[in-house]
């Protein structure tokens, strides 16, 4: 299996939105490029649009069945969480949920998010 942390230690620059992060995990990982049809849409209105009615759903649509829904999370899986009242992509690193921001990778605790929806990889 490829190494998380190294993984997450490379995630600096270059184009992305909420859901390339744990999309090129997958990648990473040998699965599909779930989400394809969306990765160039990068400009906050257009992200807004394309997942209108939530990440869940866009994500259960690019996903298509290929991952696992599960219940507990464990490290490497991917999730869609809500933090300070926005979904966002997620990869759980056993104890943190890492997401990525503008600049810097985020660490978010347990107590900081809700889950939403987590796939096993």
């Amino acid at each position: 299996m490829t190494d998380l942390r190294a993984f997450l230690a490379g995630q600096t620059g270059g184009e992305w939105n909420c859901s390339t992060m744990p999309a090129d995990w997958c990648v990473e990982l040998g699965h599909p490029d779930f989400a394809s049809a969306w990765r160039a849409t990068l400009a906050p209105v257009e992200c807004d649009a394309a997942a209108a009615s939530g990440l869940v759903p866009l994500w259960d649509a690019g996903i298509a069945g290929a991952l696992p829904a599960v219940e507990v999370p464990q490290a490497g899986d991917i999730a869609v969480i809500e933090a300070m009242g926005l979904e966002v992509g997620a990869i759980f690193t056993g104890a943190r949920w890492a997401t990525r921001g503008a600049r810097t990778m985020h660490y978010l605790g347990a107590e900081d998010v809700r889950v939403l929806k987590v796939w096993r990889p």
